[in-house]
């Protein structure tokens, strides 16, 4: 018990601090989920994308809908909000329901490809996680970001401090 207690703790103050975490997926993990095929994940290195602030540039509201808390927060239209919101890691259809969902005239369906090397934030509209498209913008790499939704609904990605 005593050990998992400190795997546990390591695992938080790696995240926070903005580690990554290395891991060794099992052998026939890759086979399940992954369209990288299974040569390409030796390792899985899984970075936090931390949305930090979005920003609603359209005249009417977006609702985004954090499936793992339970919760939604409302973006006015041309509003702003702030604070703290990891992408969840999705690696298959059935890891589709931890997706965020930016809602405005059409569902987009937000996750970080858990086997993807480069860490892509990704969406769907519809459809399942092999048809991931790449949000535009600043999606690889983890760390703090800004979501916006453009004037025509499309998404867009980019770093801040």
């Amino acid at each position: 018990m005593e050990i998992s207690h400190r795997i546990l703790a390591a695992w938080v103050a790696a995240l926070i601090t903005g580690s990554v975490l290395t891991a060794t997926p099992p052998a026939d993990a890759a086979v399940s989920g992954s369209r990288y095929g299974a040569e390409s994940v030796g390792t899985v290195r899984a970075a936090v994308t931390d949305i930090r602030e979005i920003l609603n540039q359209r005249s009417e509201q977006v609702d985004v809908f954090i499936r793992e808390r339970h919760a939604a927060i409302t973006i006015q239209p041309n509003g702003r909000w702030a604070g703290s919101i990891w992408v969840p890691w999705v690696g298959n259809d059935n890891e589709m329901s931890k997706s965020l969902i930016v809602h405005s005239d059409r569902a987009y369906q937000v996750f970080q490809d858990y086997w993807d090397p480069s860490n892509a934030v990704e969406y769907v509209l519809e459809g399942n996680y092999k048809d991931g498209q790449r949000v535009a913008g600043s999606n690889t790499g983890g760390g703090r970001k800004r979501l916006t939704i453009r004037p025509d609904g499309s998404l867009f990605m980019e770093a801040t401090n």
